[in-house]
């Protein structure tokens, strides 16, 4: 019996220790929500390709998938113009804002995945239904069934706009689902511009407890590894300084303002 005891007392000590050496652990990569379009994206059959269809610099394709279940559209791209090719747009890019956005715990980007279709490879990001933009909202006077939900995404999107130095407060990527007024930010092959400061005139008021956690412990070797398939050196280096600055300015504002007010 007291053999047992010691065996039990040295487990729990020996579990002790470990989760003593994760005092930052890594937040969740990806809710299962998230996983599951990701799965559906990667195995779904490709049953039409309308090209065309869609004007715009990135000229997506609009696709149809089926897995015999279920029948979505999707948005393919396959522009890949990385820097230092001039202009910038990377299909890859939107890859790495999604990626990094799991990282973060968010849910502000629909799922998207690296696939090939018709021998390109690109990327494949679920449609979302039945939606306006935020500038067409503004226009017609939409009012969110939740203001204050509603705004605190918004402000959410705006930290990750600058995080990943993306055009900030553009209203035709900002996508609000008319059945559940659920907030996305979309387009995001421009990105990770190559700035060690944030974006002028994309002031931050307030932030998510969990947010601010998840930067704060989220590890730059884990940035680097999840995100160097997609981003040269320059662009991740300035990404983790846009991270340390976002922080420094939260930890501002918390001083000036009080923890209750900045975060929620």
């Amino acid at each position: 019996m007291k053999i047992r005891f010691v065996y039990i007392v040295i487990f729990f000590i020996g579990v002790g220790f470990l989760l003593g050496e994760r005092k930052n652990p890594v937040p969740d990569q990806g809710n299962l929500f998230q996983k599951e379009v990701e799965d559906y994206l990667k195995k779904a059959e490709i049953v039409r390709v309308e090209k065309d269809k869609i004007m715009g610099r990135t000229a997506p394709w609009k696709v149809t998938l089926d897995n015999g279940e279920v029948s979505r559209k999707g948005y393919f791209k396959y522009i890949d113009r990385a820097r230092p090719k001039i202009p910038p747009d990377s299909f890859k890019y939107e890859i790495a804002a999604y990626e990094l956005s799991k990282l973060l715990g968010l849910e502000i980007n629909p799922p998207i995945v690296e696939r090939e279709i018709e021998g390109i490879k690109g990327s494949l990001q679920i449609g979302v239904k039945e939606f306006i933009t935020e500038s067409y909202r503004k226009r017609s006077g939409d009012i969110p069934p939740d203001a204050i939900k509603f705004h605190r995404t918004i402000e959410t999107i705006r930290i990750f706009e600058n995080l990943v130095y993306d055009e900030c407060n553009d209203e035709d990527d900002i996508f609000i689902q008319k059945e559940d007024w659920k907030v996305w930010r979309v387009d995001f092959t421009e990105a990770f511009f190559p700035s060690p400061e944030l974006i002028l005139n994309c002031d931050l008021t307030c932030c998510s407890r969990k947010l601010y956690e998840n930067l704060q412990n989220l590890s730059d070797e884990l940035i680097k590894t999840r995100l160097s398939p997609y981003l040269n050196k320059k662009e991740i280096k300035t990404l983790l300084e846009r991270k340390n600055i976002i922080l420094k300015k939260i930890k501002k504002l918390i001083k000036e303002r009080g923890k209750e007010v900045v975060l929620w």
